[in-house]
């Protein structure tokens, strides 16, 4: 019984180095992967030179306005009747909302002129003459 469980014993460690092994012979070559692939991008950076690199980048913009601006054109057709609605149902909401407070507008006008010229009157009592 104790030899049976000491060989399961040493199996399982022997099964447990080996697969670790594994384990550690895979990551290398992964890391070997990534490290060329990065490799191969600085050195591509290194020989574009910038002006080039600023060419490339323009050119790339241009096609993409290109390719963008019959969709945008496109939206904005399919946009101006939904703006011209929108903006009339706002225009009576604007005269409405306006109408109603022009009065409070004024009646606050009024109430301050009335402080200022009571601030005023208060103001000249309490100096001296001159």
């Amino acid at each position: 019984m104790k030899f049976s469980l000491i060989t399961i014993l040493v199996v399982a460690l022997a099964i447990g180095s080996e697969s670790v092994s594994l384990v550690k012979r895979e990551t290398p070559a992964e890391l070997d992967k990534i490290a060329k692939y990065f490799q191969d991008l600085v050195d591509t950076l290194k020989n574009v030179e910038a002006p080039e690199l600023a060419n490339k980048a323009k050119a790339y913009f241009e096609e993409s306005k290109a390719q963008f601006q019959p969709m945008v054109e496109k939206l904005q057709e399919q946009l101006k009747p939904l703006s011209s609605n929108i903006e009339d149902h706002i225009k009576p909401l604007a005269a409405s909302v306006q109408a109603q407070v022009a009065p409070l507008t004024d009646m606050v006008q009024t109430h301050v002129e009335d402080m200022l010229k009571f601030v005023a009157e208060k103001t000249k009592a309490i100096l001296p003459p001159q």
